[in-house]
């Protein structure tokens, strides 16, 4: 999933955060804070990483978040960064969902349906049954035609772009004509089918992993009659607990609770607050300071910043309320083919050479930021391999200059060349990496000079747009990713496969279209082996298109009046899953 800085939320999914790991599951659980397990603890560094600390059953009061740039997008449909997901399950639920964000191994369960669904022999049909008394925030009912047009809405990538509907536009059995509801009306039953509060999916390749794409919120249900289209964003109807009730674009957004939705219907969700108030500060220190003071008591976007971190790190009574999970999160650098002189793979092994990973770490943060990266597949991946480093950059990470400047006389700029590198604003540490890069590539010739987006438009239309990457000449595209669910086609499907490069709102920022790595991205009929992971991770890596810097890792604070916390590694890479957050005063 996309990083915001973060990441990445990068940016993200991209970013400072921690993801989807390998080892989820897919049975209940009967914990009632909604993340399974029965451990809890009260307080303590790295505390909510795997457990729900601080638990209580107190209602009421205001939760006070802060992010540094708005949603890529409010709309289930178009959003992709994972704080964004991460926030989503505040307003929106779908057929099944995560009861169990925190840890390494999560777990699904249904959500707006009965049960995880069933499916015959070859994973082609996958059918669902809604549960009774299900309720708009709007007091309409939710019916599985609601859920039917959620997906139908995917298709119009003219008007819906941004967001993981290429997983469902991918294998859904539709019309190749078919242009979404807004141009070609309903889908056919031959796609999804209707019948009362039943909802079949006909797929046109078998898909064993149905289940975790309906966990994202692109399928959470859309009244026909309220969508906007575009413009849904500044005004969703809400399925979940809490719906926004007043949204300044790059200011604030505000929940409040729903008056339609019902405990009786919801295992999942367990919420405790009133009100959730969402800042959007473009200072990133002053949310720091914010959050040292109390002011605030959580931010979403990005993990804290290295002032704030180093306090964190040696003052005991900090640390003791923050949390730095890790997982398989991949922060990586796309080189873009399309823009000269990266057409030539000597020139693109040139800056996998020349770059300086172990500034971009120290950049980062250092060890809490995660650890240096070697090949494309993250630990918790099938074809994670510690060993394969196909492209040494000296034993202290810092680059060898020599083989780069090898590479360079073979792609004929012996003297080197002039890129741009794309990066997000106005993340800090983004500024800093991007020093770092120019001074690393600087040393044999590679002149980088900056190209810059707000947070909220870099990935769905700057560098998610091919015709822009090329027009613009982004040769280097500062990016991160984590799986959106735990298997090498969650982690790699929209990035690097060629089949899945979209006109706008592309997740494959290079255009990265490598036969080998297509063809065992195509297979989900096969189940994933570690051999078929590092046949992919190897395929990806010899295209020298995928240029890995770290395995991420974040540092997140937490003020000690929140209750019920636990990090959201599911789908928030780390942040907190505020959706079940009391506040301990009630204020």
């Amino acid at each position: 999933m996309r990083f915001r800085r973060k990441t990445l939320g990068i940016a993200g999914v991209a970013v400072a955060g921690a993801l989807l790991l390998a080892g989820c599951s897919t049975g209940g659980s009967g914990n009632t804070n909604g993340n399974g397990g029965s451990s809890a603890a009260t307080t303590g560094f790295n505390a909510a990483v795997d457990k729900v600390i601080n638990p209580s059953t107190k209602k009421g009061g205001t939760l006070k978040l802060a992010s540094t740039d708005d949603c890529d997008s409010w709309d289930p449909a178009r959003t992709y960064y994972g704080w964004c997901l991460n926030m989503q399950r505040l307003q929106s639920r779908t057929l099944v969902n995560y009861s169990k964000v925190n840890g390494t191994k999560f777990t699904l369960a249904p959500d707006l349906a009965t049960d995880l669904g069933s499916h015959n022999a070859d994973y082609t049909e996958w059918t669902y049954t809604l549960k009774d008394g299900l309720k708009f925030s709007d007091g309409s009912a939710i019916t599985a035609q609601d859920v039917k047009y959620a997906v139908e809405r995917s298709y119009a990538t003219d008007v819906i772009t941004g967001g993981p509907g290429f997983y469902f536009t991918a294998i859904i059995d539709a019309p190749s004509s078919y242009k979404g509801p807004y141009k070609s009306g309903d889908l056919p039953s031959s796609a999804i089918e209707v019948s009362g509060n039943k909802i079949t999916f006909h797929l046109k390749k078998a898909f064993a992993d149905f289940n975790y794409l309906l966990a994202l919120p692109t399928s959470a249900p859309v009244p026909k009659a309220k969508d906007t289209g575009a413009n849904y964003t500044k005004q969703p109807v809400a399925s979940g607990p809490f719906v926004i009730s007043a949204y300044t674009p790059k200011k604030s957004v505000t929940f409040t609770r729903n008056k339609y939705w019902t405990q009786s219907t919801d295992d999942i969700r367990k919420p405790l607050a009133d009100e959730i108030d969402l800042t959007i500060n473009s200072n990133s220190d002053d949310i720091d300071n914010q959050l040292r003071t109390g002011a605030l008591d959580a931010r979403m976007d990005t993990a804290v910043n290295p002032t704030f971190q180093s306090q964190i790190l040696t003052q005991p009574k900090l640390k003791a309320n923050a949390d730095n999970p890790a997982g398989p999160t991949t922060r990586y650098t796309a080189i873009a083919t399309s823009v000269a002189p990266f057409d030539n793979i000597h020139c693109r092994k040139a800056v996998f050479y020349a770059w300086d990973k172990a500034a971009g770490l120290a950049v980062a943060g250092g060890a809490a930021a995660g650890k240096i990266a070697y090949s494309a597949t993250p630990p918790g991946i099938l074809g994670y391999d510690p060993s394969y480093n196909p492209y040494p950059s000296g034993k202290d990470n810092t680059g060898d200059v020599t083989k780069a400047k090898e590479e360079l006389k073979a792609c004929g700029k012996p003297n080197g060349f002039s890129t741009k590198y794309a990066y997000s604003t106005p993340d800090v540490t983004n500024g800093k990496a991007f020093a770092a890069v120019k001074a690393a590539l600087g040393r044999v010739g590679i002149q980088v000079s900056p190209a810059t987006a707000s947070a909220a438009d870099y990935y769905a239309t700057f560098v998610g747009s091919p015709n822009n990457v090329k027009n613009q000449g982004l040769g280097l595209i500062a990016a991160g990713w984590g799986a959106d669910f735990p298997t090498p086609y969650g982690m790699f499907q929209n990035i690097v496969n060629g089949g899945a490069i979209l006109p706008q709102g592309n997740s494959n920022y290079a255009s990265i279209n490598i036969p080998e790595v297509n063809k065992i991205l195509d297979d989900t009929g096969t189940p994933s082996t570690q051999e078929s992971g590092e046949k992919l991770n190897h395929a990806l890596m010899e295209g020298a298109q995928f240029l890995p810097t770290r395995y991420a890792a974040d540092l997140w604070y937490r003020n000690p009046r929140m209750t019920n916390v636990t990090a959201n590694n599911a789908l928030g890479f780390g942040a907190y899953d505020v959706v079940n957050v009391g506040v301990s005063d009630g204020k």
